[in-house]
């Protein structure tokens, strides 16, 4: 090779492998989103449901895995689902659930004004309730 050849190469060379690995330090632009993670307070207050009385959902004081939320129904939902009050446990970083009787409990945040409220019976029996945030 030729010494005037091989100069011109060298710097184009270089260049090239400079790209290389700022190229491979980009993240996947297809990588799923962390999962969400609200703390306990978050899930505390006053849900409201469309021309009902709202939920009232408050957190114990203590941690770990003592940690609970006290669900109380207004009086209009305890007539269908038979009682008014239930102990949740935290099973994800958006879900509380709980099991009484023969109903099992679901409290999850959608968002930090949103959530939704799942009671499931023995057979088909299930409700199903969207909240909003009534603070």
């Amino acid at each position: 090779m030729k010494p005037l050849f091989a100069a011109t190469l060298l710097p184009l060379g270089l260049a090239f492998a400079g790209t290389l690995p700022a190229q491979a330090a980009k993240p996947a632009p297809h990588a799923a989103p962390a999962p969400a993670h609200y703390a306990t307070p978050v899930f505390a207050g006053q849900w409201a449901i469309m021309a009902m009385d709202p939920i009232t959902v408050v957190a114990n004081k203590a941690t770990g895995p003592a940690e609970r939320l006290l669900v109380t129904l207004p009086e209009s939902l305890k007539k269908i689902v038979g009682q008014d009050h239930f102990s949740l446990a935290r099973s994800s970083g958006t879900e509380w659930t709980g099991k009484q009787a023969d109903l099992a409990v679901i409290f999850s945040l959608v968002s930090e004004n949103s959530a939704r409220l799942q009671i499931k019976g023995e057979g088909a029996h299930k409700l199903d309730l969207p909240l909003y945030r009534n603070d």
